[in-house]
């Protein structure tokens, strides 16, 4: 393991904020919600709204829970912003057939078409984000956020 370039990281006194992966991970997710807040804010959108009107894909429901998990939310904070959305006709909650303790949140149609306008409002920061790469090293990228995520999630 002491062969890797990174394994310096394990010193303390070797570390240097410039190799640290999560520094350039913590910015690199602030700056891309700080230019998607701007954005949606012309069209009267804020990200935890943006957030569940991409996680809902209009042609299935899903859990209260599912949302949060997905979208790196508290249940409760994800439970508050589904009512703030059902307040706002977005989406409509119904519980599980199978198990009515689990809500069950879909779109609208006026949802429909708000996760249109946060789309059209917030695709081009993806693209310019991601202009100087090609499709291999995204998809080489994503892989590798998979991997360090399923080593985030491991019981150890």
């Amino acid at each position: 393991m002491n062969n890797r370039k990174f394994s310096h990281l394990d010193d303390l006194d070797s570390f240097e904020l410039e190799n640290w992966p999560f520094y350039w991970l913590i910015r690199v997710n602030a700056s891309y919600l700080q230019k998607n807040e701007k954005a949606l804010k012309k069209v009267g959108l804020d990200v935890p709204r943006w957030r569940v009107l991409m996680l809902l894909d209009g042609r299935s429901a899903r859990s209260v829970s599912y949302l949060a998990k997905e979208a790196v939310s508290k249940l409760p904070t994800m439970t508050k912003i589904v009512k703030r959305m059902q307040a706002d006709g977005l989406v409509e909650c119904r519980p599980r057939a199978t198990d009515a303790r689990v809500t069950e949140v879909q779109l609208t149609k006026l949802g429909a078409s708000e996760r249109k306008k946060a789309w059209a409002a917030t695709k081009e920061i993806y693209r310019d984000t991601f202009s100087d790469l090609s499709d291999e090293r995204i998809i080489e990228l994503i892989a590798s956020l998979k991997q360090i995520m399923e080593n985030l999630t491991k019981d150890r």
